[in-house]
């Protein structure tokens, strides 16, 4: 378990490194020039319209820790709006699964449900015709699921019988916020590549009596906050 967390981070951090790589070489370019009828004259400057695109992405640690059989992992896909490129609505849709068994009681924790979360970024960079974002933003996360709890045969110690135990379908809900910062860089055309750490606080949440979740689907592991990021393939339009 303690070599797969290391490769994960490992590839994780290469995949950080590289994007921040390409995002300052490009940062500095020049803003490409627009047609006359988008600057304004008055000022001298460049204006945006409003709308200023769409783009569709998928995160790839997800499927690299479902790889590499990770206790949980989550395939996650969001959509955004650039508004004055400044502006980016976001909503990010995901399904969450998890099979955990503790190493010292056998103890095995299952769960699979979907998970959504909406918010908003702020684009920080000076340079905004040049493709690559620095973004600072805010999220709202919900999921609604249920869970198993099973441990090894339960051995009677006045009959000596075998008796198995099992809790199915256990209910849990979690309402959570959680604080972004991320960079972006336009790679080609239309393609994107970027990656976001995540600060994640939980808001409230429901548990059965009978024991809590191991894993909350879009979350992380159960706690009243968490650390996560995200390294997303991006085509926007």
């Amino acid at each position: 378990m303690i070599q797969r967390i290391s490769r994960y981070f490992s590839i994780l951090l290469i995949s950080l490194l590289c994007t921040t790589a390409v995002f300052a070489q490009y940062e500095d370019r020049t803003p490409r020039k627009l047609p006359a009828n988008m600057r304004d004259k008055s000022e001298e400057k460049l204006s945006l319209p409003l709308f200023c695109g769409v783009s569709v992405s998928a995160d790839l640690v997800g499927p690299a820790m479902k790889a590499m059989n990770s206790d949980y992992a989550q395939l996650e896909v969001a959509a955004r709006v650039s508004l004055r490129e400044k502006f980016l609505p976001i909503i990010e849709l995901g399904y969450g699964t998890s099979k955990h068994t503790h190493e010292e009681t056998n103890n095995t924790f299952k769960t699979k449900a979907p998970y959504f979360r909406v918010g908003m970024d702020y684009n920080f960079s000076k340079h905004p015709f040049s493709g690559n974002r620095i973004y600072a933003g805010l999220r709202y996360g919900f999921t609604d699921f249920t869970y198993d709890i099973s441990s090894p045969n339960f051995i009677d110690p006045i009959w000596h019988t075998s008796k198995p135990f099992e809790l199915k379908d256990l209910d849990g809900n979690m309402h959570w916020a959680e604080v972004v910062f991320g960079l972006e860089t336009k790679i080609w055309e239309i393609f994107r590549l970027g990656w976001n750490i995540r600060y994640k606080a939980r808001i409230t949440h429901k548990r059965s009596a009978y024991g809590e979740p191991w894993y909350i689907p879009g979350f992380g592991k159960n706690g009243s906050s968490c650390l996560g990021a995200t390294f997303n393939v991006i085509f926007e339009i």
